[in-house]
């Protein structure tokens, strides 16, 4: 399968403590907003190629960053092994499901035989070495041979000489001969007019109890490798050896020198083992933590190292740092029209922000080490950042750099979430005791009935209407808090699967969201239902559940015996549903369903969502899913108060560019026309919240002649009212 390749270049010239991957494209677009902490490997091609965890990247000799994923057009996620191929300048990559991609210029091919087999159970792949127009790719069944100019399976060797499947480790290349280091011990065979033949293979005996699990070549040189112990071929004494580290990566140089990594718990030193059998320390463990692999390119030492990413050694030593959260986001993220606020949770101490399409990590702030961040709020009055943490409050105003911390309650219990109202006040539950509110620079408890379970309190929101609404602990559904905000009674109640107290489609609560209209979408293990609730003191408060006949999606109950993880609404009140299968977009009503992504068909790197979230002006939406974080950009954004200016993009609109016209700025739901200068009607839709769509095409489909086009805007009323102009340039 062929794929274009779309590169996503980032200037590499300022080394800060965040930087971006790519910047927000167009409509229907997406971008990776990965972990990129942890560099595994590393090679030398026209380029520097490295891979993170879950992403591909390279560095040219300018010192640009090319960042490659699923959004570029990648089939897969988790690099294995990568390699060079010299004869074809096309960079071969194999990844951890056993798929294969291909790059070469902007064209990705895809090699997929040995994921799709069912020949093998094992299928692993563990290392790359190429041969002319070969490469010899090891697995835990044998030895793959790819077909770099035809980009097709070849063979498949079993250096045993039988064709039994043999985990092999590593393979590599001599000017005459191909070895295997294998489960069995260490194989070689003889290349022949750039060929090896089937079943010629030949057992170094001598090396089969040594517990050989890796080899480096260069020329004729070839040296072997077990944890503690280097041997250099012919020879089975070990030219190195320690015992109080292990061997990770072993290359050798030009010069004949060998390089390698000597690990340790959490630290790694990078020695060079000399002609005369001394070893040079290069870079000691005070600098890395669990070096991976190397590259010498010229003067330059670059190191993927898993605990702390990517390190360029010259005359100075100098850690890249590259995109992304440095920690993976476990924690309830918040977002507004300047930032997302992302916490780490889990075991990991702070939080990241997203703002102007760039990351930046906090673990500490003026000196202080900040605790573990549970769940974040933006005050929308003056922007500062507000975090629960085990033991109480953080507050961070990023505009005067002062962080304060407060326990507003003297007992026991995490501050497990907090949200700000639409009044103002904020809102904190705490875990065995739980809800705490701030008002006027006060704070008050208000404490649910002793016969409601308090153990377990995690989640909340609270409606325009002063009401909390609270996952209830251990599947016992839901809880309600009615402040006087808006009623004039004070209660607390439980709302269960039971009619006329609830009618939850489960007792198993898994999320709650309010909708633009003030309805209450609860998620459950069983599906959704619908909250329209007024005050619950004298009103029966029982969920609607809706009924959908969509073919291929859902027949019956929405979401019926489906996990649904979150729920976000976004500008145009339609909701984003994230489960264990994916992403969905439906609309307002929850009946039709307009998009369901997953990993499959999509650069989600998972299926399984944790959280959603939507930037209001650009309409980008963030999936945070059980491994990585991706963002995409979406159809509608939050709408303005009052109509000014109309943004358009893009303005003008160039002959290679075939994606979505979009107009932003706009009054929620207006109508938008497009139309000739002359009049003549072209086009007539209307926004999704704050934004609308052009496809560049008249009502019959036809692409729109070059020109320049006139846009007006107005709401139901005609109160609001804009009008601007987009230029079409040689037609789209």
């Amino acid at each position: 399968m062929l794929r274009s390749l779309i590169l996503v270049i980032l200037l590499f010239n300022q080394i800060t403590d965040s930087r971006a991957q790519s910047m927000l494209g167009a409509i229907g677009q997406w971008r990776e907003q990965y972990n990129n902490k942890s560099v595994q490997h590393l090679i030398k091609g026209d380029k520097i190629y490295g891979a993170t965890t879950h992403q591909l990247f390279s560095i040219d000799n300018k010192n640009n960053i090319e960042w490659l994923g699923k959004s570029t057009g990648l089939n897969e996620i988790g690099i294995a092994a990568m390699a060079w191929d010299e004869l074809e300048q096309q960079l071969v990559i194999a990844y951890n499901n056993s798929n294969i991609d291909i790059i070469k210029g902007d064209n990705i091919y895809n090699i997929n035989d040995i994921v799709l087999s069912n020949l093998y159970p094992n299928k692993k792949i563990n290392d790359i070495k190429i041969l002319n127009q070969w490469a010899f790719i090891a697995t835990n069944f044998g030895i793959v041979v790819l077909d770099l100019k035809k980009h097709e399976i070849k063979d498949t060797w079993f250096p045993n000489n039988t064709r039994q499947a043999i985990v092999t480790y590593q393979t590599a290349i001599t000017k005459d001969s191909l070895y295997a280091v294998t489960e069995e011990g260490l194989y070689s065979a003889a290349i022949k007019n750039n060929w090896v033949s089937i079943n010629s293979w030949n057992n170094l005996k001598a090396y089969q109890n040594l517990g050989i699990k890796k080899i480096s070549s260069n020329a004729n040189l070839v040296t072997v490798y077990n944890n503690n112990s280097v041997f250099q071929l012919p020879s089975i004494q070990p030219i190195f050896k320690t015992t109080n580290s292990n061997i990770k990566h072993l290359i050798i140089a030009k010069d004949g020198g060998i390089l390698f990594f000597s690990n340790k718990s959490e630290s790694g030193t990078l020695f060079k083992l000399n002609a005369d059998k001394s070893t040079s320390v290069l870079i000691d463990s005070t600098i890395l933590g669990n070096p991976m692999e190397i590259v010498v390119d010229e003067n330059n030492f670059w190191i993927a190292d898993s605990a702390n990413g990517l390190l360029l050694k010259n005359t100075t030593s100098q850690w890249i740092k590259l995109a992304g959260p440095i920690e993976y986001i476990k924690g309830k993220s918040s977002i507004n029209d300047k930032v997302l606020l992302a916490p780490f949770h889990g075991n990991a101490n702070g939080f990241s922000v997203f703002e102007k399409s760039v990351w930046k990590n906090y673990t500490s702030i003026n000196s202080s080490k900040l605790p573990i961040c549970i769940a974040s709020a933006i005050d929308p009055k003056d922007q500062s950042w507000w975090f629960s943490t085990p033991s109480g409050l953080l507050h961070f105003n990023s505009n005067t750099a002062i962080l304060e911390s407060s326990t507003p309650s003297n007992l026991n219990g995490t501050y497990t979430d907090l949200q700000f109202s639409t009044n103002g006040n904020l809102w904190v539950l705490q875990d065995n005791q739980g809800l705490l509110q701030k008002k006027d620079n006060t704070w008050k408890l208000f404490a649910p009935p002793n016969n409601f379970m308090k153990s377990g309190l995690n989640n909340m929101i609270i409606n325009k209407q002063g009401q909390a609404w609270m996952i209830a602990p251990k599947n016992q559904g839901l809880y309600i808090y009615q402040s006087t905000e808006k009623y004039p009674t004070e209660l607390w109640k439980q709302l269960t699967t039971a009619k006329s107290n609830g009618n939850l489609p489960s007792s198993n609560v898994t999320c709650i969201a309010e909708d633009r209209d003030g309805s209450i979408w609860v998620g459950t293990d069983n599906g959704i239902g619908i909250f329209n609730c007024g005050d619950i003191s004298k009103e029966i408060c029982d969920a609607s559940i809706p009924r959908v006949n969509n073919t291929n999606k859902f027949v019956g109950q929405l979401f019926q015996k489906e996990i649904v993880n979150c729920i976000t609404v976004d500008g145009a009140n339609r909701k984003w549903v994230g489960t264990n299968n994916g992403a969905w977009l439906l609309s307002s009503d929850g009946l039709e369903v307009i998009e369901h992504f997953t990993k499959d068909n999509s650069p989600l790197p998972s299926d399984t969502l944790l959280q959603i979230m939507i930037d209001p002006n650009e309409g980008e939406v963030f999936f945070n899913t059980n491994t990585e974080i991706v963002s995409y950009r979406g159809s509608a954004t939050a709408g303005v108060m009052v109509q000014n200016e109309i943004a358009i993009y893009p303005n003008p609109v160039g002959p290679e560019y075939n994606g979505p016209i979009a107009f932003r700025g706009l009054v929620e739901n207006v109508i938008v026309k497009i139309t000739e200068l002359n009049g003549r009607l072209v086009f007539e839709t209307r926004a999704l919240g704050g934004q609308a769509i052009w496809n560049g095409k008249t009502y019959e489909g036809k692409k729109v002649a070059s020109g320049m086009y006139l846009v007006f805007v107005r709401d139901e009323l005609g109160n609001e009212r804009g009008v601007g102009k987009v230029l079409i340039t040689s037609g789209l």
